[in-house]
């Protein structure tokens, strides 16, 4: 166990977090793009959204597996919200600073009980251990995603939910990590011609990136018997979760013109869209998983 002392001092300034990320994206990332990095997925303003949302769900007071938890910005705004949750990373600079930073704004957890080092594909947790788990722009890093979602799966309770937000492969897109166009599956050897023509560093492509698409998402979790919530299905019968007043309006004009059949058949195509630009999920354990 690492003493207070250590934490203190294994916490990176800004320049030196900003040092590791141009090492580490090296030929993908440009200075603009390293400041972006920093704001939406180590700053907490889109941590605290998700906390937020949650809160929603009715999440709060429930045990959260954050898998891939990176330098732990979700781990630690919903820990502040009042959800048990823990994290697991591989990498060690990220593990190091998330504990800082928790040590830093909740003192009274423990950061090595907190934020755990291991492998997606081998959680050091026993079965039904999570009420939730957060599989975050995680499974396009993994080379068999459908590996690291059994294994979320296994730890998550019966009627235990499974969040998952990853870029969709399949889709017409700017590439999630060296932003330029994309072609949809667009085969890996003529991917790495194409990065280095824009005289950009291939290699995290090749080591770092593997492909997954919606639809191949879509039908793992059916596979691992998982059902996949449909989002819109509650706004449709109940306008008071409608958080915006101008949809509610719009929503109750509909249904009195009878149109909301028609609303239904759309959003459903919508969901089912294969080649939407990102994967954005939630799925339930069925209880006989």
């Amino acid at each position: 166990m690492k003493t207070v002392e250590s934490y203190i001092t294994l916490k990176p300034d800004i320049e030196v977090l900003r040092n590791h990320l141009q090492e580490q994206y090296a030929g993908i990332f440009d200075a603009d793009m390293i400041q972006r990095h920093i704001d939406e997925y180590i700053g907490l303003s889109n941590a605290h959204a998700f906390a937020s949302f949650l809160i929603d769900r009715g999440h709060v007071g429930q045990r959260m597996l954050d898998i891939g938890s990176g330098y732990g910005s979700i781990v630690l705004t919903a820990r502040q919200a009042g959800i048990n949750a823990l994290g697991i990373e591989m990498a060690t600079f990220e593990i190091d600073f998330a504990r800082a930073r928790l040590y830093s704004d909740l003192p009274s957890d423990e950061p090595e009980l907190v934020y755990r080092q291991g492998d997606a594909l081998d959680l050091p947790f026993a079965e039904g251990s999570f009420d939730l788990v957060t599989i975050l722009n995680v499974i396009e890093h993994v080379p068999d995603y459908r590996l690291a979602l059994a294994e979320a799966i296994r730890v998550l309770k019966p009627d235990g939910h499974l969040y998952i937000i990853c870029p969709n492969y399949a889709a017409f897109r700017r590439e999630a990590h060296y932003l330029v166009p994309w072609l949809p599956l667009l085969p890996r050897s003529l991917a790495s011609t194409y990065l280095k023509s824009l005289g950009r560093d291939p290699a995290f492509f090749e080591q770092h990136i593997h492909y997954c698409s919606y639809w191949g998402v879509l039908r793992t979790l059916r596979r691992l018997q998982l059902d996949i919530e449909y989002p819109y299905g509650s706004r449709l019968s109940d306008f008071d979760v409608i958080r915006r007043p101008y949809v509610r309006r719009l929503m109750k004009v509909l249904q009195r013109a009878r149109l909301l059949g028609v609303v239904r058949i759309f959003l459903w195509v919508h969901f089912l869209n294969p080649l939407r630009p990102d994967i954005n999920i939630c799925a339930i354990k069925r209880r006989n998983a």
